[in-house]
């Protein structure tokens, strides 16, 4: 006998499947599989992490973006860097 929730039940688990298979998909291509072209950059005294992303911003883009993947390539837990430290940044 075939009600409709155990229809449903058939339908759902596909579909579940398809979207875990999907945002894995996704995370890989995030992950850079295509690499970013970088520059080192050794922080200087008053140097931020806003202020080296904003001059390798386009203009009318969101700087936040680029603080997010400047600490990301970099492995940042947060926004702190200190002088004498040795930054990969996006090439401008």
């Amino acid at each position: 006998m075939n009600t409709p929730s155990m229809s449903l039940r058939l339908l759902v688990l596909p579909l579940a499947l398809a979207l875990v298979f999907l945002l894995l998909l996704a995370q890989n291509v995030e992950a850079g599989n295509s690499p970013i072209p970088t520059e080192t950059h050794r922080v200087s005294s008053g140097d931020t992490l806003w202020d080296l992303a904003s001059e390798r911003t386009a203009t009318g883009e969101d700087v936040r973006a680029t603080v997010a993947l400047i600490q990301r390539i970099n492995h940042l837990e947060g926004g702190l860097i200190v002088p004498g430290q040795v930054l990969d940044l996006p090439a401008v």
